[in-house]
């Protein structure tokens, strides 16, 4: 399962998000691609879907954010993750792109937080 995460280096930006709507606007990377989050489009219980874009080609990706609280929601989280990149290549199924883990002593969240690449379905 070690190498499902890859490291969302420069995660929080200069200026480090705090909440939903300051996450917008920050640049990521996960697995080398690099990302600015646009917009907000889908959020619940513990997870939020965001607009990313590739900074370098302007493809256009779903980004879902999920916060872990505890080992139990952090398991799962992990869960969801492997089933979706197992089903990619489906064509019935969004594509799995790439996944991201940051550990809570490096979030401002203070929290394990979660970062899922795949592709944006519209319409």
């Amino acid at each position: 399962m070690a190498d499902l995460f890859k490291s969302a280096f420069g995660y929080l930006g200069a200026n480090g998000a705090t909440t939903e709507s300051d996450f917008v606007g920050q640049e990521v990377e996960i697995n080398g691609i690099r990302l600015r989050i646009r917009k907000l489009i889908a959020e619940g219980g513990f997870a939020f879907v965001f607009i990313a874009q590739d900074v370098s080609n302007g493809r256009t990706y779903a980004l879902k954010r999920l916060l872990g609280a505890d080992q139990v929601a952090c398991d799962a989280i992990r869960q969801e993750i492997s089933v979706s990149k197992q089903l990619s290549g489906h064509p019935y199924i969004v594509e799995f792109i790439a996944a991201a883990a940051i550990d809570k002593t490096q979030s401002k969240e203070n929290r394990n937080e979660f970062l899922l690449l795949s592709e944006l379905c519209t319409g």
